[in-house]
């Protein structure tokens, strides 16, 4: 190989370096009130591509961090990166503003021309956040889980956000009317059915873009053991789950080894909800600064 070879190789590894990390996507796909333990009951081909390691929610019971187990707390949580103790949102009142910066935020701080997306059905999650929404490119406050799902395979599809956020709602508000049952299997399968379309939409940004997204599913919190409310700080309540379509490190594949959990002590031992803030960050290339003071550490290296 002679010397103009040479940097001819150089320039062509430089730039696929650099396109590689230009292409870097992340989406996360947040499903209320689903009970992990409920997913097995029901028909989900697309939730089950996803690999799904239990998780908890609700800080850390009797300590500063310890937090109902509500969605309000719980969606700021999983956009924050820290718990209760530093955002400050105790309940699931919209007119409540997060203390704490979220990942919209973050990723613009480092990013500033970052294309950021935030569609939630239960428009409170939005509202809690308001004061960072003007850093989105896009976002919404209520309306229908299908329409969320049009609108976010609408955004990934016509422009690949940087990073986007949707939330699904249907199965929560099910769960709120008829606890566990048929309504609650069949509402289930109905998400998973918006899941593959929202998944499609990805795998062909991928496909014909060649962009590498980190796609993560998750939920808020648990239900009781009827499946009609949840706010404590019990087992099936804090229990909850956080999957990804690849394979995470040691830390994440061996969070769960899929034992009944009969304490808090075990649930508390699995991954918190504080972890998929720092794992979005670290895909996208964000440096964690330690002044965030973000509760969790990436599930990947």
């Amino acid at each position: 190989m002679n010397l103009k070879q040479k940097h001819l190789s150089v320039l062509l590894l430089i730039f696929s370096i650099t396109s590689f990390s230009q292409n870097k996507k992340a989406l996360l796909i947040g499903i209320d009130g689903l009970q992990y333990s409920e997913i097995a009951k029901a028909k989900t081909p697309n939730i089950d591509k996803f690999i799904i390691k239990r998780g908890f929610a609700g800080g850390i019971n009797g300590e500063d961090s310890e937090q109902t187990t509500y969605s309000g707390p719980g969606w700021i949580t999983l956009l924050t990166g820290v718990w209760n103790d530093q955002h400050g949102i105790t309940n699931n009142d919209g007119s409540k503003l997060s203390k704490a910066p979220s990942i919209f935020s973050l990723i613009k701080e480092h990013k500033k021309d970052a294309n950021l997306v935030s569609i939630s059905t239960w428009k409170e999650i939005n509202l809690i956040l308001k004061n960072d929404l003007y850093k989105t490119n896009f976002a919404t406050v209520g309306g229908t889980d299908f329409l969320s799902t049009e609108l976010i395979v609408n955004q990934i599809t016509d422009y690949a956000p940087d990073f986007s956020f949707v939330h699904l709602d249907d199965v929560d508000h099910i769960g709120h009317t008829y606890g566990f049952g048929k309504a609650y299997t069949e509402v289930i399968e109905y998400i998973d059915a918006l899941v593959g379309d929202i998944m499609n939409a990805v795998n062909l940004r991928r496909k014909k873009y060649h962009e590498d997204w980190l796609v993560i599913i998750v939920t808020d919190h648990g239900r009781d053991s009827k499946g009609l409310s949840h706010g404590a700080q019990k087992v099936n309540q804090k229990t909850i789950f956080v999957g990804m379509n690849r394979e995470g490190n040691d830390y994440f594949m061996n969070s769960d080894n899929g034992k009944t959990l009969n304490t808090l002590k075990e649930v508390e031992a699995l991954i918190p909800q504080t972890a998929v803030v720092p794992t979005i960050l670290k895909h996208l290339g964000v440096p964690i600064d330690l002044n965030w003071k973000l509760d969790g550490k990436p599930l990947i290296d």
